[in-house]
């Protein structure tokens, strides 16, 4: 009977927008619980988890993309305790007193159709920030990502912003660096930039051409590596990294501000972290904020056919 409530809930709720979707199926009635769910398609087998313990090595707190398969490729790019596109910190500048908060709060879990899944997290318990993440697989190699937040209470954001973050532990990959189209603070002429952090929490964030902001952060501000900055800006909204034969490639659109960071060590010894941060400037309660992104996997042809994926994909959005 719960499974029938969940399908006629869902061809009811179809004409509706994808948060009151989400909000909805978290009602009592219609609820399954579930910890991770498989989606195929085109190249993609793709596993997206709640951040509660998955399969014999997962760890909770970790949510978002945890198997991430092409037949171009037998391993899988990220780290089995850990994931990719995972949402890790909320923070507005001051010392946080509860690091990874969007570990410890539950996530709910629910597919909308054969390709798409909601990942949804309730307002957290410290900063008030209301979240629906959605994942959708599209032929042949790519995941379309929609983010949604909504903050309730503002007074956790004294300093006008605030800031998100996401990590993706890569495993053992022979380059550990971070490719975009740029420059270096010093020296305006564009070029491909290979960013490489020497060190955890050490020149480990790259902000836009464009991003002029000074955001405030507390000298004891512990999530270090959205605080640090290299030399390196970006000029077009996109990274990749190199994992064997293949390319992750992660691209932007937002009206908002996104950072890019990154750690040698991030998920262990010889597991790099590549990052991303979303920043809401002149954040106002109850408002709905709100970016896209594309995950690309395939086979590494090229910095310039990544750039051409980008152009393509961002003339669709407009």
């Amino acid at each position: 009977m719960i499974i029938a409530r969940l399908i006629l809930a869902c061809c009811s709720l179809a004409l509706i927008s994808p948060w009151s979707f989400a909000q909805e199926l978290l009602r009592p009635q219609y609820m399954v619980p579930q910890t991770a769910i498989d989606l195929e398609k085109g190249d993609l087998k793709v596993t997206i988890v709640n951040n509660m313990t998955y399969g014999s090595e997962h760890r909770a707190g970790y949510n978002g993309i945890t198997e991430l398969l092409h037949p171009a490729q037998d391993s899988v790019p990220f780290v089995s305790l850990y994931a990719g596109f995972n949402l890790e910190h909320i923070f507005g500048g001051d010392s946080l007193m509860q690091l990874f908060e969007p570990r410890r709060h539950p996530m709910v879990l629910s597919q909308s159709g054969e390709d798409e899944v909601f990942l949804y997290q309730a307002p957290t318990p410290l900063s008030g920030l209301e979240s629906l993440t959605t994942f959708k697989l599209v032929e042949p190699h790519y995941i379309d990502i929609t983010f949604l937040c909504i903050v309730h209470e503002i007074d956790f954001f004294k300093h006008g912003y605030a800031g998100l973050f996401w990590a993706s532990y890569i495993d053992s990959p022979s380059d550990k660096k971070m490719y975009f189209y740029g420059c270096e603070k010093t020296e305006p002429t564009k070029k491909w930039i290979e960013a490489f952090s020497r060190k955890h929490g050490v020149e480990s964030t790259h902000v836009g051409m464009n991003d002029s902001n000074e955001f405030y952060f507390a000298p004891d501000f512990n999530a270090r590596l959205a605080s640090h900055f290299s030399n390196y800006r970006y000029a077009l909204p996109f990274f990749f990294g190199r994992f064997h034969n293949m390319v992750i490639a992660y691209m932007f659109e937002s009206s908002e501000v996104i950072r890019f960071s990154q750690s040698p060590t991030g998920g262990g010894e010889t597991n790099p972290a590549w990052d991303f941060q979303l920043i809401i400037p002149d954040l106002k309660k109850g408002k709905e904020y709100t970016f896209r992104a594309r995950m690309i996997y395939k086979p590494f042809i090229s910095a310039e056919d990544i750039t051409s994926e980008y152009i393509s994909w961002n003339r669709g959005l407009h």
